[in-house]
């Protein structure tokens, strides 16, 4: 928008003052609307935004100061500039002003120059000022959209992973209930109380494409993505890969960490990693459940083997 074609808005319980400011404002080429209170105003306002307000202090109803401070507080209005015009010679009667959010002041009577001096120098700022978001709006929509077809692309990158990973025969199978166990688990964590609605989509899907390329080598797994990736799944993938073989006592690999220093997602694939190769040395479901009952605390994270054992009827085997 053009500052020669902005629309000002005059609020002043004067008659006259708002006839005198009308004349000089649109020999300037601005448009106006007026109001004679801050309740006339407010009314004005919701049909109509301006790009400045000129406001009196000394009104009937709802002083200048007052009106300002409401402008402020509201998200429509509040990056509108507010200039206060009045006959107070006082100093702190400006300084109050500024403080509540005016960008200027201008003293009565008018000197139509100062008008156009002041009026011009902060509409021009305030169309800068708009110009300025509108930009950053679209620049972040651009980057938004740049963000997602990179997301995108790095869910097909770990589903490729996926399929290669997947061999044949009891392979396969073991991938496919490690990741349908992990994705399960997830999924009940958010029914508890410790991590009610706490579980996102996107983790659990990273946590389901985890439980597949689990074994992958982390230094492979790197390759493809960096450590300090944004993506939500590639992070949840890359906490299982790293440290899944991490013992709640501290006592796993790579890097010893302990308890809760251990990501949630490695915690969880832990546990279903191991009920796996349990079943799969050959012990029935009862047996595997007491035998990770006896390294709850010490392989296993206490809070979650219990939740497994909870839902024990929906894991697969």
């Amino acid at each position: 928008m053009e500052e020669k074609k902005a629309t000002i808005l005059i609020v002043d319980d004067a008659i006259i003052n708002i006839g005198m400011l009308e004349d000089i404002l649109q020999g300037l080429g601005y448009e106006t609307l007026s109001a004679n209170s801050a309740e006339e105003a407010t009314g004005i306002l919701t049909d109509k935004l301006p790009q400045m307000v000129l406001l009196d202090i000394m009104m009937p109803d709802i002083n200048g100061y007052e009106f300002c401070r409401m402008l402020k507080e509201n998200p429509h209005t509040r990056d509108i500039p507010v200039i206060f015009v009045s006959a107070a010679e006082s100093d702190d009667e400006m300084e109050k002003a500024f403080e509540i959010g005016g960008v200027d002041f201008i003293r009565k009577p008018f000197n139509p120059t100062e008008i156009k001096t002041r009026v011009s120098t902060h509409l021009n700022i305030y169309m800068l000022k708009m110009e300025l978001q509108e930009t950053n709006r679209k620049l972040n929509s651009v980057i938004n959209e740049q963000s997602k077809k990179m997301d995108e692309e790095k869910r097909r990158i770990l589903k490729n992973i996926v399929e290669l990973n997947y061999s044949g025969g009891d392979g396969k199978r073991r991938s496919k209930m490690v990741s349908a166990n992990s994705r399960m688990l997830a999924q009940a964590l958010n029914f508890t109380e410790k991590y009610e609605s706490k579980i996102s989509g996107s983790f659990v899907d990273g946590i389901e494409i985890a439980g597949v390329i689990r074994e992958i080598d982390y230094s492979i797994f790197k390759i493809f993505f960096s450590e300090d990736d944004k993506n939500s799944v590639v992070a949840t993938a890359a906490d299982v890969v790293k440290n899944y073989r991490e013992k709640w006592d501290g006592s796993g690999k790579p890097a010893g960490l302990k308890g809760e220093e251990i990501p949630l997602a490695a915690r969880i694939v832990c546990i279903t990693d191991g009920f796996d190769f349990l079943r799969s040395g050959g012990c029935t479901r009862q047996e595997s459940f007491d035998k990770m009952k006896e390294e709850s605390g010490k392989s296993y994270d206490p809070y979650l083997l219990d939740l497994f054992f909870r839902i024990e009827k929906q894991i697969k085997s």
